[in-house]
């Protein structure tokens, strides 16, 4: 952010509108937006703003990252917290920008306790009260229906580990219990695991058999809370669909409580 970083206006409303040029862009083909209010619409377009000014976007591999990417970023990272505040991001500064996805070496325990190591492809990771990782390509594909939105995946790991750790539960808010949301979210977790061991098993029918989620929710609690707000945010008649508590309670955080 620079030594003169302190001086820049620190709050999103300070902050003129996002160019309209640079919105029309990236609201177009993606339903999340089609559904804000005008004055959400210029809520957001202040946030978004306020977050390139006040967050260091850091190309590599040699990447070239444009306005038009910067916004699509800072947009689709601010729809959540929209109604939380733009306080929910003030631990971490840097945005790194990759030209195609990476691998990550993964381990895995299974229920005997068998550990498994493997590398996975990725297309975003967060680093503990540190930069967000994105590869580029991934980015420009996020938010258009489908369920896939990796800016909103990475940006719940950041909100999930505001109360020190990745588990699938942000910090709540006071008219929201906690023991609620792990009992949603738990019971969902695992019936999306018994799902996606039938779907590859091989024991489909049809179109009853879709996943409603990536198949990728399946690998812990905190993924299929991230990859529930992807769908909350970009698919959210799948999401109600399959998983209503759970479509709920993300209404109601993201709404800040109410």
């Amino acid at each position: 952010m620079g030594i003169f970083s302190f001086l820049r206006r620190r709050r999103p409303g300070d902050y003129d509108e996002l160019r309209i040029e640079l919105w029309d862009a990236v609201r177009a083909g993606r339903p999340a937006f089609a559904s804000l209010t005008p004055e959400d619409c210029s809520a957001l377009r202040r946030m978004a703003s306020w977050f390139i000014d006040v967050k260091d976007f850091v190309a590599l591999g040699g990447v070239r990252v444009d306005e038009g990417d910067e916004a699509t970023i800072a947009l689709l990272a601010c729809l959540p917290v929209l109604r939380l505040g733009a306080g929910w991001y003030d631990d971490w500064s840097t945005i790194l920008a990759a030209p195609d996805g990476f691998v990550h070496r993964m381990t895995s325990v299974d229920g005997a306790g068998v550990v498994t190591e493997y590398d996975d492809l990725l297309s975003g990771r967060v680093t503990e009260l540190g930069p967000v990782l994105f590869s580029l390509p991934d980015v420009r594909e996020s938010g258009f229906g489908d369920g896939y939105n990796v800016v909103v995946h990475e940006m719940a790991h950041k909100l999930d580990e505001r109360d020190g750790g990745l588990d699938g539960c942000p910090p709540l808010p006071r008219s929201m219990s906690r023991r609620a949301w792990r009992a949603a979210f738990g019971d969902a977790y695992a019936d999306f695991q018994v799902r996606v061991a039938r779907s590859s098993s091989g024991r489909r029918v049809g179109r009853a058999s879709r996943l409603p989620l990536d198949e990728y929710a399946a690998e812990s609690p905190d993924e299929f809370f991230a990859v529930a707000c992807e769908a909350f945010f970009d698919a959210p008649q799948r999401l109600e669909a399959a998983y209503p508590e759970v479509y709920e309670l993300l209404g109601r955080f993201f709404s800040g409580g109410a």
